[in-house]
């Protein structure tokens, strides 16, 4: 079966959240949906800062559990970046 690669910005609610901590919060709460492979933290303006998670899932899985999922976390506003197919070696 094939995997897709999933790319995730997720943009804090509170300009004043510890991003170090959210960028934890997020790997556990994402880790449910594929494995987590790469995490960033990167500043966006005015002390805000944003989180790149990169995931890896089954391609079947699809993104659509996982979006529904992002509404149950209420610490981050996420959203997909990018879904592209993982090549076969």
């Amino acid at each position: 079966m094939a995997k897709v690669v999933i790319k995730i910005k997720a943009l804090p609610k509170d300009v004043s959240q510890d991003a170090e901590k959210l960028r934890t919060e997020l790997k556990s709460f994402l880790s449910g949906y594929g494995s987590i492979y790469k995490s960033e933290i990167e500043p966006l303006a005015f002390g805000l800062k944003i989180i790149l998670i990169t995931l890896v899932t089954d391609e079947a899985q699809g993104t659509s559990k996982l979006e529904e999922g992002f509404s149950k976390f209420k610490e981050a506003e996420m959203s997909i970046v990018d879904v592209s197919r993982m090549p076969d070696f």
